[in-house]
């Protein structure tokens, strides 16, 4: 694929791309397909991807590490509800992390993904497998916890947008956001981090963001950045250049 991205960017006039099936990707792979849509009529590949994903920040710590979930939870006994959606979820790795480290929570654990990946998902107590596009829109209404991971960075601003306006719409007074994603600094990235941003633009037109970036972005479809949990600062051991945070949102 970057053996194409010099002719792409010259012939683009070296401009950011906003389209996700105008890329790099579809120009190296001649097809007209999304790379998801792509991967998806592939099952060989997808299967590989799907195993990379799960493994790719291995050893490194989780979320769960840092983010008060009991606080959070406190008071909370209502089994019916959904206690945490993990929309874009693949397989499930991280519901059933999240089921294992509190199995007596009260509340649904729900893993939402696209059909071809949820065929493949694991099989947790205590998870529900459901199909699901988070550009749609979400049918598990007032949870306590959405938690995206990785998610945005696949994809251009107007589609991020997209997803957390569903979300959004999903939410009730106390339902929180939570997107684990880089926050890059406005300057200096490291290496890696720019390497990550760079294969998200040529196959996705998405992207890393910054902080400011994210907030920007919160803004525009009416919610707000509360705090940034910083689980994993050593990034290609630079820990003043970029960062794996979870972002809370209300």
């Amino acid at each position: 694929m970057y053996q194409n991205l010099p002719s792409f960017l010259a012939n683009t006039n070296y401009q950011n791309p906003s389209d996700e099936l105008a890329t790099v990707f579809q120009s190296a792979f001649a097809t007209s397909q999304h790379c998801f849509t792509w991967l998806g009529e592939r099952p060989e590949r997808l299967s590989l991807f799907n195993d990379y994903m799960a493994l790719r920040r291995r050893p490194s710590l989780s979320w769960l590490s840092v983010y008060p979930v009991d606080i959070e939870t406190a008071g909370l006994d209502d089994p019916g509800r959904a206690i945490y959606v993990n929309p874009g979820g693949g397989i499930g790795h991280q519901c059933r992390e999240f089921r294992q480290r509190f199995p007596d929570l009260p509340g649904r654990v729900v893993l939402q993904d696209l059909p071809h990946t949820i065929e493949e998902a694991l099989e947790t107590h205590g998870v529900e497998n459901m199909a699901h596009d988070f550009f749609d829109e979400q049918p598990v209404k007032d949870a306590k916890f959405y938690f995206f991971r990785g998610v945005c960075h696949n994809h251009p601003d107007h589609k991020v947008k997209r997803l957390l306006e569903q979300t959004r719409n999903a939410m009730r007074q106390d339902s929180i956001l939570l997107l684990d994603e880089w926050v890059l600094p406005e300057a200096g990235v490291n290496s890696y981090a720019a390497s990550m941003d760079l294969t998200m633009m040529a196959a996705f037109a998405g992207m890393e963001r910054t902080e400011s970036h994210w907030r920007e972005l919160l803004d525009e479809v009416g919610l707000k950045l509360v705090k940034i949990y910083v689980y994993n600062s050593a990034v290609s051991g630079r820990m003043e250049k970029t960062a794996d945070g979870c972002q809370e949102v209300l």
